[in-house]
């Protein structure tokens, strides 16, 4: 559903203030001073629907770019970059799993499918998008 963004809407000036931003990742307290909270929720809810960002966790979005080849949004600089983006914004202390230290470290000629991400500090929420989940390792996403 394409709507048409005016020039003086609050959802032209959260875009433009999206664009402007470094990174990939933009969380709600980037653009909470700019309306109240339900403004905010309306504006984010419909730049989601317009494709111009992924959300993938709560007050958590990602800028995407549309493909012409899978004809929809895509995040873009991929879902595992982002949700370690998101997590080093958020200030949550993480660290690779066991099997990507061993790659890293030349110990295993196994590539880790799936980034695996062991967490040293309190986070209680997920990251999500489409089929693709952030993982914790051991399912521990506290400490």
């Amino acid at each position: 559903m394409m709507s048409k963004i005016y020039p003086n809407s609050l959802k032209f000036k959260v875009l433009d203030r999206v664009k402007q931003l470094p990174g990939n990742v933009v969380l709600r307290q980037d653009v909470s001073d700019m309306g109240d909270r339900r403004q905010i929720s309306r504006a984010l809810q419909a730049l989601v629907e317009m494709g111009e960002l992924a959300k993938i966790g709560y007050g958590i979005y990602a800028k995407t770019y549309f493909s012409t080849n899978l004809n929809q949004p895509v995040i873009k600089a991929g879902f595992d970059m982002v949700c370690i983006e998101a997590l080093n914004r958020l200030g949550v202390k993480w660290e690779f799993g066991q099997a990507q230290k061993a790659y890293n470290a030349g110990e295993s000629t196994q590539v880790p499918v799936r980034t695996i991400v062991h967490l040293n500090s309190r986070y209680r929420g997920h990251l999500a998008y489409g089929n693709r989940t952030l993982i914790f390792e051991e399912n521990i996403n506290a400490r």
